[in-house]
């Protein structure tokens, strides 16, 4: 569902943003490029459960800071904040 993946992608930005990193820090902490972190930020690639969950353990911060729940994506494709 790309409204989720398009949340998750902006919630792993917000929490990158909190550390003040940049993406390509968060990229060499998971060993990829900068490039791949962008488009999960941008919600243009399916990411992993297991490489999200990775990037939550490496952010430190909580699975419910990057998991939208389904009523926030309900809202904003109401709104038409997402497609």
């Amino acid at each position: 569902m790309q409204s989720a993946q398009a949340l998750i992608g902006m919630n792993i930005k917000v929490a990158r943003i909190r550390k003040s990193w940049t993406q390509a820090d968060l990229a060499s902490k998971l060993d990829v490029e900068q490039s791949y972190i962008s488009r999960i930020e941008k919600g243009s690639v399916a990411v992993s459960c297991d490489r999200i969950y990775e990037i939550i353990h490496i952010l430190g911060c909580e699975h419910t800071d990057i998991f939208p729940d389904a009523a926030e994506v309900e809202r904003k494709l109401t709104k038409g904040i997402i497609d």
